[in-house]
């Protein structure tokens, strides 16, 4: 490079620029680079998008250097140009985040749906197998399978013995296996993790 251009100003360099003199870009990039590129890197983890983006302003600014002002400050410039880089690639970055965001909720939300519809069809299987069962054995599986009550608490509730509880829920479990080996797969998981 020509010690000359080093030598001059700012502004100076500028008007050669806006000439397309590559010596004045080349001096004002050995000027500045280093300065925007530290100011980039403390805005990203990876240095190389810092270095991204001190590059994007650098092509720009020889693409449109017919449009630059040397009256105006090309430092304050520079960094303004480095700064809405910087902001805009951030906010892509976001907007990028709050889409993948967005897509795991709907996948979530899509989960739940599911799991719900499946919960909805073992309530009517359920349903479907306990109306297979003697009035008495029916509410007392009920009571201990699907209300979670103790076998205590259900002998207290309809004055029976413990001993009768068990024998009932036995028979119930019993009844229902049976059925079960009648029913679609789907029946017969749902079926197994309710008597289980």
């Amino acid at each position: 490079m020509s010690k000359v251009f080093s030598t001059y100003s700012d502004s100076q360099l500028i008007t050669f620029l806006k000439s397309g003199d590559i010596r004045a870009f080349d001096e004002l990039y050995r000027r500045y680079a280093k300065k925007v590129l530290a100011y980039a890197k403390t805005f990203f983890w990876d240095k190389t998008e810092a270095e991204e983006v001190v590059q994007e302003v650098f092509v720009k600014i020889w693409e449109t250097r017919e449009k630059l002002n040397e009256e105006l400050s090309f430092s304050s410039f520079l960094f303004t140009c480095v700064k809405n880089r910087i902001y805009n690639r951030l906010k892509a970055q976001k907007k990028k985040v709050i889409l993948e965001t967005e897509e795991l909720d709907s996948l979530v939300d899509e989960s739940v749906e599911e799991e719900q519809h499946f919960l909805e069809n073992r309530k009517q299987v359920a349903f479907q197998l306990l109306g297979l069962l003697p009035p008495v054995q029916k509410n007392i599986f009920t009571l201990s399978k699907l209300e979670g009550r103790s076998h205590q608490e259900i002998a207290e509730m309809l004055n029976i013995s413990i001993r009768t509880v068990e024998h009932q829920v036995y028979l119930a479990k019993k009844q229902l296996k049976s059925q079960l080996l009648e029913q679609t797969p789907f029946a017969l998981v749902v079926g197994l993790s309710l008597i289980s």
